[in-house]
């Protein structure tokens, strides 16, 4: 039982560890996105005053090396997609060999836990004891999927 709700812990933590990456890239391609807008913006500033002038060659220079600019920082936003998708994929794997190792997963019940009983009692046959990832206990049944915060009579 103890190997199981260690299981338990680690598996939140893992999944806890994922989601906080994928957060933390989204916010890195949100800057990139802006970043790219603004390149736009100042290539605008940079170029017009070339263009007036009828100077081709600046403006193909400030051009490419524009355009340099942003194709990378496209492409460090297609490296986080990527990286993002592979959190993903690695998180149902996850998800999916720890259920099939364990037993299936059940939702913790709605509301905040009652405090806990003093003596639990054994577990009637069919349910098992699992942690949120805050670490607070529940019950659920491996069949039916139903959850309690309380131990099941």
């Amino acid at each position: 039982m103890f190997d199981s709700l260690k299981a338990s812990a680690k598996a939140g933590a893992d999944a806890t560890a994922r989601a906080a990456k994928t957060t933390k890239m989204k916010g890195e391609v949100l800057l990139l996105e802006q970043k790219i807008t603004s390149a736009k913006k100042d290539f605008g500033k940079a170029v017009y005053d070339a263009m007036f002038a009828s100077d081709r060659a600046l403006t193909e220079e400030l051009f490419n090396a524009t355009r340099l600019k942003i194709d990378g920082m496209k492409q460090e936003i297609a490296a986080k997609h990527a990286e993002m998708e592979l959190l993903k994929s690695s998180s149902a794997q996850k998800t999916g060999g720890a259920q099939a190792a364990q037993t299936a997963w059940a939702p913790p019940p709605p509301g905040p836990p009652p405090p806990p009983p003093m003596g639990l009692p054994a577990l009637p046959p069919g349910w098992q004891k699992a942690a949120t990832p805050e670490g607070k206990d529940y019950y659920y049944h491996e069949t039916t999927g139903e959850t309690s915060w309380t131990p099941p009579q």
